[in-house]
């Protein structure tokens, strides 16, 4: 099998380097660039890019010779923003699957066992005996019914839970109970108890948990946000929490990250923010989608997690 040359854009392009070579042995040429600068000064006309999109949106501002790119992230915003589209682009599908399930069920067991309360009365040498809440019984609302939404979706029903699911067409899809579309956002909102945002970043997504959406959870709600920080007005989610029109809330993603130190988001009252690290992109991961996508590409066949440039996703 004749391979093509493969440039890589990230900053642990030395790691991937070693996976590919570890596959396909010596015989492929690769290029590497660590760095955003390295990426525009080291990039040679290979037809095969493997990185970041915020590195390599840098090499389409101009005409090139890439027919494919394998991003290493499932988002592909700054990808989509570039008007060429004159290559095949691959997300990172499927691969963030069980990190996603494992950091959503984890919080929504801390604020149900009440852990930041219990800890808080240990260091204030409290003992203050209190109820835990309960997963089972309870409904989630997952807003994006993709394969990380539906990913979700079956861990949280094997723990009892009810999935609802939010999409722009409303299209109905296992293992949701039912999907709703945009005109019926108030209702999804008012059944959920868990309200899960992992909607990709586009104009029609913006802003979409806003002061007026937010009012239509109930008080005991809470929120998590795994898939872009557009999706949250943060000042109304600000409000909300500050009022307790809503019982806690966890953003992975914010509008600007890294988060402003001036940002309100700070000091928001029960709001966990663990800085973009839901789903971290690991080599091992995204090399093995990449080995199945480059064998396709050689064989002339269709990849895997193909992007729709006017879907955005």
């Amino acid at each position: 099998m004749k391979f093509p040359e493969i440039f890589i854009a990230t900053p642990d392009s030395k790691e991937y380097l070693v996976l590919i070579r570890d596959a396909l042995g010596s015989q492929v040429k690769i290029t590497l660039a660590s760095s955003l600068q390295e990426t525009r000064q080291y990039y040679r006309q290979q037809s095969v890019v493997l990185g970041r999109p915020d590195y390599v949106s840098s090499l389409l501002e101009k005409e090139q010779p890439i027919k494919w790119v394998q991003s290493t992230w499932a988002g592909v915003a700054p990808l989509i923003k570039i008007p060429n589209r004159a290559y095949t682009l691959t997300c990172a599908k499927g691969v963030f699957n069980s990190q996603m399930s494992e950091y959503v069920i984890g919080h929504i067991l801390s604020f149900e066992l009440k852990i930041q309360e219990r800890i808080r009365s240990q260091k204030e040498n409290k003992w203050k005996p209190v109820s835990s809440g309960q997963m089972s019984g309870k409904t989630a609302g997952i807003m994006g019914t993709g394969s990380i939404g539906s990913a979700l979706a079956t861990a949280l029903s094997q723990l009892g839970v009810e999935v609802l699911g939010f999409n722009s067409s409303g299209k109905q899809n296992l293992p949701f109970k039912k999907v709703y579309s945009n005109d019926l956002v108030n209702e999804f909102l008012a059944n959920s108890d868990y309200l899960i945002g992992v909607l990709p970043d586009l104009s029609t997504t913006t802003d979409l948990i806003n002061a007026s959406t937010l009012k239509e959870l109930k008080e005991t709600a809470f929120f998590i946000n795994v898939g872009r920080g557009n999706l949250v007005d943060e000042a109304a989610l600000t409000a909300s929490l500050r009022s307790k029109e809503l019982a806690g809330a966890v953003l992975d993603v914010t509008k600007k990250e890294p988060l402003p130190v001036d940002s309100e988001l700070w000091a928001a009252p029960n709001l966990t923010l663990t800085a973009h690290t839901a789903a971290e992109s690991r080599p091992r991961d995204i090399v093995n989608l990449f080995l199945r996508n480059l064998e396709r590409f050689i064989e002339g066949e269709s990849l895997e997690g193909v992007v729709d440039f006017d879907k955005g996703y």
